[in-house]
């Protein structure tokens, strides 16, 4: 059966032992079987992390980075610098045996990144934010066969990673862009590298699709063969168009009310169903609906990882 994790990160040395993460999801649930542990500010709260997952005797997870202080936000392996590139995957190469030593089963990177920034185009109103690293403007980028090779170069050395470390390689769908979002370009890189995994986050997915005017659902069944993990949160935008994210995902959150709310539910039943031993990570804000609200999004996660 596929499986629930919990969120680990931030400031979470400072609420070690509480009982609940720093969204204030609460860690006292039956329901989790793991913790995808990542983002943490510093090496205490990364520490902090790992002593809280071992004591519940959950399974582990990293999300690079695992901690922010004294190193690279994200790792930019689509950098046009080719010395950048090069660090970049260094630097992932390194993150990934820091994992396996801290007991992970697998560590996740965002990819592609850097994001890429269409003229014209005002990602802001859209409800992108890019805390880490500014988009690159069109003009930094090669042409899609140069951008093939250097994201061939990546998927190489990221399935040589998981084999030498004996760790899985998570490739999170990250930002806007057209190379990877309205063509095959991933679809292909996968291809070629069936072992490694896409992690679909879906309420950034929603945000994909109304940035590339496509369809969510559809855009989810393009990377299906090897979605094995998935980030369930819900993206909405009201009749005004602001936007809010990582919303709890309940059973209404379907197609039927795109493009005002992603079809999480869809998309997440869609996942499991391929991959019924899938890693479901609740990535969402459990501040951001009422009590009685959250817990009927927790009663259909339950429902949705349960064996048939």
């Amino acid at each position: 059966m596929a499986q629930l994790f919990v969120p680990l990160q931030g400031a979470f040395g400072r609420i070690a032992g509480s009982g609940v993460n720093t969204y204030g999801e609460s860690l006292e649930r039956p329901q989790w079987q793991g913790a995808e542990i990542g983002l943490c500010d510093t090496m205490p709260d990364l520490l902090g992390a790992i002593a809280e997952a071992e004591y519940y005797e959950w399974v582990i997870g990293t999300h690079h980075p695992t901690y922010r202080e004294g190193g690279p936000a994200w790792c930019r392996f689509l950098d046009p610098d080719g010395t950048v590139r090069a660090e970049a995957l260094d630097v992932a190469y390194s993150a990934a045996q820091a994992a396996h030593r801290l007991g992970a089963r697998y560590i996740l990177f965002h990819f592609p990144w850097p994001a890429l920034q269409m003229p014209g185009v005002d990602y802001a109103a859209l409800g992108w934010t890019f805390k880490d690293a500014d988009p690159l403007p069109l003009d930094a980028w090669p042409d899609e066969a140069v951008l093939y090779d250097w994201s061939r170069r990546c998927f190489e050395r990221f399935a040589e990673i998981q084999e030498r470390e004996r760790i899985g390689v998570v490739l999170e769908i990250d930002g806007p862009n057209p190379y990877f979002f309205d063509g095959e370009l991933y679809s292909r890189l996968f291809q070629e590298y069936p072992s490694l995994s896409i992690c679909i986050d879906t309420g950034r997915l929603g945000l994909l699709a109304r940035t590339h005017g496509q369809d969510p659902v559809a855009l989810a069944r393009r990377w299906l063969p090897w979605a094995r993990h998935l980030h369930l949160n819900t993206s909405r935008w009201d009749e005004h168009g602001r936007f809010r994210s990582h919303l709890p995902t309940n059973a209404s959150h379907t197609a039927d009310r795109w493009p005002s709310v992603t079809p999480a539910a869809d998309i997440a039943r869609m996942v499991v169903e391929a991959h019924p031993r899938a890693i479901v990570v609740l990535e969402h804000d459990p501040r951001a609906v009422p009590p009685e609200e959250l817990e009927a999004c927790h009663a259909w996660a339950q429902e949705l990882v349960a064996e048939p």
